[in-house]
């Protein structure tokens, strides 16, 4: 390490302790108005110009700029600030060797203490460099309002790089997602006489298996090569009011996974075609609710200069060739589908397995090379633009 380099180590165990847990999964959280204050000051006396915007009143997103010197291109670096929640005892702060263990150590405050290290260096570098901006935002685990709220707000860039956990793989592809409500509408009857009414239990549990036979066995049977399987899954279920009343509503929840190929219009127009079908042949009705959110998938072209930047630096610093591939899981890169103009690649340091679960943990060494990678990623996309080589 550098005098001009942050320590790291400090700087991780710094963020994991900080509980960021997302309010809307964990009522007993902060949320992630700490963290963000502290990620604002560190990188305010790291010399970037930093601005707090509100998104979900004291919930927001921090975003910094490093002015570009000697070139024209522009890299955003993004990390969220939210965790899941966690249960007493796994969201404590331990260190074991070169591990650190904590909720949010992996997902993904390592890409962030990552980024704001690669910042910090970058901003005491004297060469060429392009235009900086770190975004760490809200909401990425719930439905990523924070980072809907930044891909409205982002100029055009020539790299977004969205910090999860890839084991130091750069991706270029990702699943999107939807996820919507069906209410069955039953009538109540007494239990004693179920024939008197319409049970919107078991017709739910009937379009339950409808909708795996009609759409689910479709998907599972044409993975995308690249992100592999978007399947259809009913995920939460509700439904009867008492034990001995025929239940007259239940509401189902669905995720939809998006493949690059498709978008969230065409998942949701399949699925209402199918609920339709469904309700005329068995004479229930089923109302479908608009969706909670409904995102496209993250689908970079190979040849983009954000993906031959990150290939070149993955490749540099793991000393062997790297070619971006995809993911099977969806992150804040969702929310720049619709924006061409920011296109965007997943790669940060820390493995998916050890996300969102009762253990999570980091590799110290990982978040130090990853920071290494973004330095040398932002240097690649500022020489490709003096080159001319824009993708």
């Amino acid at each position: 390490m550098s005098a001009a380099d942050l320590d790291l180590e400090q700087l991780l165990e710094q963020l994991v302790a900080i509980d960021s847990r997302n309010p809307d999964l964990a009522t007993a959280s902060p949320g992630e108005r700490p963290l963000a204050d502290f990620v604002a000051d560190r990188l305010g006396r790291s010399g970037l110009e930093v601005t707090f915007e509100p998104v979900l009143g004291e919930r927001g997103n921090v975003l910094a700029v490093l002015p570009a010197r000697d070139s024209s291109a522009t890299v955003v670096f993004e990390a969220h600030l939210d965790t899941v929640p966690a249960e007493p005892g796994t969201m404590r702060l331990r260190r074991d060797g070169r591990r650190v263990y904590g909720r949010g150590a992996c997902d993904t405050k390592g890409s962030l203490a990552a980024m704001l290290g690669a910042a910090h260096r970058l901003a005491q570098s004297n060469g060429r460099r392009p235009r900086i901006i770190v975004a760490a935002v809200c909401d990425e685990e719930y439905i990523m309002r924070g980072g809907q709220a930044l891909a409205r707000s982002l100029p055009p860039a020539d790299a977004v790089i969205v910090g999860e956990p890839t084991s130091l793989l750069p991706a270029r592809a990702h699943n999107g997602f939807v996820r919507l409500s069906v209410t069955v509408v039953g009538v109540a009857a007494h239990s004693s006489r179920a024939e008197l009414g319409t049970n919107a239990i078991n017709q739910a549990a009937g379009l339950i298996l409808y909708l795996d036979e009609t759409i689910g066995q479709r998907l599972r049977a044409s993975p995308d090569p690249l992100s592999g399987p978007t399947p259809l899954s009913a995920t939460m279920i509700e439904g009867g009011t008492a034990p001995n009343v025929i239940p007259d509503r239940c509401t189902v929840w669905f995720d939809r996974r998006v493949s690059p190929s498709e978008t969230p219009q065409s998942a949701l127009d399949e699925i209402r075609s199918a609920v339709a079908d469904f309700s005329a042949r068995e004479a229930v009705r089923v109302d479908v609710a608009e969706p909670l959110i409904a995102l496209g998938a993250l689908d970079t072209s190979a040849e983009a200069l954000a993906v031959r930047a990150a290939e070149q630096a993955a490749s540099t610093l793991l000393g062997r060739p790297v070619i971006a591939g995809g993911l099977g899981y969806s992150t804040d890169a969702c929310c720049f589908f619709d924006r061409p103009d920011l296109p965007a690649v997943v790669l940060g340091p820390g493995s998916i397995d050890q996300a969102h679960g009762e253990v999570e943990w980091i590799d110290l060494d990982e978040v130090t090379v990853a920071r290494d990678i973004y330095v040398e990623l932002a240097m690649n996309v500022a020489t490709l633009r003096l080159e001319g080589d824009g993708g």
